[in-house]
């Protein structure tokens, strides 16, 4: 987000977003949300707001906190990190079909 039309995006959807959701962020936790947008992408900032919401609430604080952020960021990965840790897992997670399958396997497994 390193032009300021970015920053009035983001400034403008994010307002809207916590109207929306009816959410308070602290304010080191919005500089926070700021970051994590300029690093990210909007949307993956903006759907952090509502995960953090709940962490907080779980521990019954009225308003999102840094940690709140800090916790949602570490549960749900954007884009990037994503890709990332589908490189490092190349090569040890299964996709392949179990061969020699015959059509009554896979039958069960339609569910059409």
């Amino acid at each position: 987000m390193g032009s300021s039309i970015g920053l009035y995006r983001y400034i403008i959807l994010y307002t809207h977003s916590c109207q929306e959701e009816d959410v308070t962020l602290a304010s080191d936790a919005q500089d926070v949300l700021t970051q994590m947008a300029s690093q990210t992408t909007l949307r993956y900032a903006l759907n952090l707001i509502s995960c953090a919401q709940v962490i907080a609430r779980k521990r019954k604080a009225e308003q999102v906190g840094v940690e709140d952020l800090r916790r949602a960021y570490t549960y749900f990965m954007d884009e990037k990190r994503s890709v990332q840790w589908l490189k490092e897992q190349q090569g040890t997670l299964v996709f392949e079909e179990v061969e020699g399958q015959d059509d009554a396997g896979k039958d069960m497994m339609d569910s059409s």
